[in-house]
């Protein structure tokens, strides 16, 4: 009972933080969020058997409920923090042992939470980005909360919430930093985001780094597609990244797949763990990388993002993954069909994140072989395919753009309430 009414009181301070949000964006972030607790009602009402919870969300829950018990021999060290998901279990532990005990609920609310600042660094980075567009952003929200991946794999006690807080939270502040300078409390902040992804799974250490790298080409408006042009700002981004890896050195040594980089077996360990997976699952679409091939990635990274096509569909759930698939590569050809048309400043910055994304996918794509895997695996980082995919739609039709001129943020618009 303590647990549930601790629950509720999680549950009111997320919809409280939809306050911080401009009048026009906080009813698409209550409807967002009350899509989501319906989610977590619904699975804690059948007992945690909804599609895509029964099997590592219910793991979570039942360590974390066993670690509470024995709250005093919990560890927190390196080599903990970074295995990729004890850490989780570790701060559920401690929820659950300080606001009521076993409380299923309880543990589906502090996920809600997690949803709710995602929304929020979503509507911060739209706000940032295109501040001419923000009657959008309520549009935005609903997108993105609606992707049936989102929608449920974010409001069970999965880690995947934590992991696009990360992603968001690093893209938001490289956004920030590019329009009010860089500040050691805004480098904290991406520090932190970064610590936060890097112990939330195994192979997040590789992303988290990528996601650095794209960020810095945000901060110091460098364009992706002509990063040498600028040689004292891409020495700066360098500079910055080494300064990064340092501070989080420690950490990332520990990171179990570090090893594997030092001994030149990172792609040999996951292809080893491609053929581990395989199961004989219905869902599995195979093992598609070989490293003798390396062409045989564009495979790999296709069958990760298409997969199932309708000849493999078997049920309404492979349907609607199939669905969302589609969406994405929607979103992907919006925003290439309309980026000709956008301002250098707005084509570099969406430039930056689209490549945030790619990155993270391709690396995910690598070792996985299974679609039900592949729709928890592409929720970390959609929000930025999302926000790149209709933004640059809905800039070039609102037609206040000049084509190819770079703008500053002043010239772009301010956001009004």
């Amino acid at each position: 009972m303590i647990g549930a009414v601790s629950g509720i009181i999680i549950i009111i301070i997320a919809f409280a933080l939809g306050n911080t949000l401009p009048r026009f964006a906080r009813k698409a972030f209550r409807l967002a969020m009350l899509a989501r607790i319906s989610i977590s009602v619904l699975n804690v009402m059948m007992g945690g058997q909804m599609i895509g919870a029964d099997g590592d969300a219910n793991g979570v829950y039942l360590h974390a409920i066993e670690r509470s018990s024995n709250i005093e021999d919990l560890t927190w060290d390196l080599g903990t923090l970074s295995s990729g998901i004890s850490g989780l279990m570790n701060v559920h532990a401690l929820i659950q042992w300080a606001l009521g005990g076993d409380s299923f609920f309880l543990a589906h609310s502090v996920s809600l939470l997690g949803a709710a600042l995602c929304l929020i660094l979503i509507s911060k980075s739209w706000l940032l980005l295109v501040p001419s567009e923000n009657k959008r952003l309520p549009y935005v929200l609903l997108i993105y909360s609606l992707l049936p991946s989102v929608l449920t794999n974010q409001s069970y006690i999965l880690r995947e919430v934590w992991q696009s807080l990360s992603v968001l939270g690093i893209a938001w502040l490289s956004l920030y930093i590019q329009r009010y300078g860089y500040s050691v409390t805004r480098i904290t902040g991406i520090l932190i985001f970064a610590v936060v992804g890097i112990s939330l799974h195994n192979a997040m250490i590789y992303m988290i780094i990528l996601l650095l790298c794209g960020g810095l080409l945000i901060q110091n408006k460098i364009s992706v597609t002509r990063w040498f042009m600028r040689p004292t700002r891409l020495f700066k981004c360098v500079f910055v990244l080494v300064l990064f890896i340092l501070i989080l050195g420690p950490l990332i040594i520990e990171a179990s797949f570090f090893q594997t980089i030092i001994d030149g077996r990172l792609l040999q360990s996951a292809d080893s763990f491609s053929k581990i997976a395989i199961k004989g699952a219905r869902a599995e679409y195979g093992k598609l990388l070989y490293l003798e091939r390396p062409w045989t990635l564009l495979s790999a990274f296709a069958a990760y993002q298409m997969m199932p096509l309708p000849w493999r569909f078997d049920g309404i759930a492979d349907l609607i993954l199939f669905a969302e698939n589609m969406f994405r590569v929607l979103l992907l050809f919006s925003y290439l069909y309309y980026r000709k048309k956008l301002t250098q400043l707005h084509k570099d910055n969406m430039d930056a994140l689209i490549l945030m994304w790619f990155m993270m996918e391709l690396v995910w794509s690598v070792g996985t072989v299974n679609w039900g895997t592949a729709a928890r695996h592409h929720v970390p980082a959609v929000a930025l395919l999302v926000i790149a995919g209709l933004a640059s739609r809905y800039l070039v039709k609102s037609k206040r753009l000049c084509t190819g001129k770079r703008q500053s943020f002043k010239q772009l618009g301010t956001v009004n309430e």
